[in-house]
């Protein structure tokens, strides 16, 4: 709801606005309580001083009533990262068990009550000790791990990788919930010591991270698929092309994480050589096997030159 108030004089040197008496009311302020004010490029942040003990759970509720899986995990998702703290499923009859599946995929939301009825999950996880970067980290070991254990290409892998993929998708729904939290909350920002702008950079450094796991999946989906035939045995140069894109990634996450902007222009043609060398091999092994083993590698490289451009619009903190 958007409002508008006007700016008035108050003495020689400031300057005095109101405030909506409907957002004093929902924060549970009074005459002589301490507000926080950050100001940002063409905007100025107002938020409670003491936010947290003034937090409120937020509640929603949903019905399962014609849902299949894929759209309950859709809703319950996104009210998930929009940062509500108690969740119902009402109406859930013989979708249970896919209900509290979903609430199991979700970081911190614990299921508190459940009837034959209805599931209700609440969110016990403190968003104070949640930090972006631990979460970015955290993704990045176990994508290290999963492009480790997928470069033999061999299908006895998929499963763990699969596993650790789930993972993935778990860390980065809670970087997008905490994302949403913090540019809500001016308060986390200075908690965590960073900025807004840099937090939505990380969300997006996320988003490629979990397209990344994504493709190692797919790909040795697609090895498994494979596996007792010959096919993939006739691409050698792909494994060398596999461990080029694995070190291009690890480029890139160093020059994410020590913000070296003057690496990064040099360390972005390496994307563009990768991506020819994909050309090359498809032209010379011309076949579906392995047009569908070059669509992966593209799609890795594609989210790894993400990573890049995001990591040098981090601003210095």
């Amino acid at each position: 709801m958007t409002e508008f108030r006007k700016l008035m004089a108050f003495g020689n040197s400031s300057y005095v606005v109101s405030v909506p008496k409907a957002w004093v009311e929902k924060n549970r302020l009074k005459k002589g309580d301490v507000l926080v004010v950050e100001e940002r490029p063409n905007e100025l942040i107002f938020a409670s001083k003491d936010s947290e003990e003034r937090r409120k759970f937020r509640e929603a509720a949903i019905s399962a009533v014609n849902k299949g899986e894929q759209e309950l995990k859709t809703e319950v998702t996104s009210l998930y990262i929009n940062n509500f703290d108690i969740i119902t499923v009402t109406d859930v009859g013989h979708a249970a068990r896919e209900v509290k599946g979903i609430f199991h995929s979700l970081v911190g939301m614990e299921i508190v009550e459940e009837t034959t009825t209805k599931v209700v999950a609440k969110d016990l996880l403190d968003v104070q000790e949640v930090s972006m970067s631990n979460i970015v980290r955290r993704v990045d070991i176990i994508l290290r791990s999963m492009l480790e254990d997928s470069k033999a290409f061999s299908g006895s892998e998929a499963e763990s990788v699969y596993e650790r993929d789930k993972e993935v998708n778990r860390l980065t729904l809670l970087g997008f919930r905490t994302a949403r939290a913090a540019a809500d909350n001016p308060r986390l920002l200075r908690l965590f010591g960073t900025t807004y702008w840099n937090i939505m950079v990380s969300k997006q450094i996320l988003s490629h991270l979990e397209r990344l796991g994504d493709q190692l999946k797919r790909l040795l989906r697609f090895a498994k698929e494979k596996e007792k035939g010959t096919e993939l045995n006739r691409f050698k140069e792909f494994k060398g092309l596999f461990a080029d894109i694995a070190r291009h990634y690890e480029s890139v996450m160093k020059i994410y994480y020590n913000r070296d902007k003057s690496q990064a222009f040099k360390t972005e043609t390496n994307s563009k050589n990768l991506l020819k060398e994909c050309d090359r091999l498809l032209e010379k092994y011309n076949s579906v096997a392995a047009a569908r083993m070059i669509e992966y590698f593209k799609y890795m490289i594609i989210s790894v030159s993400g990573i890049l451009r995001n990591s040098m619009e981090q601003e210095e903190q």
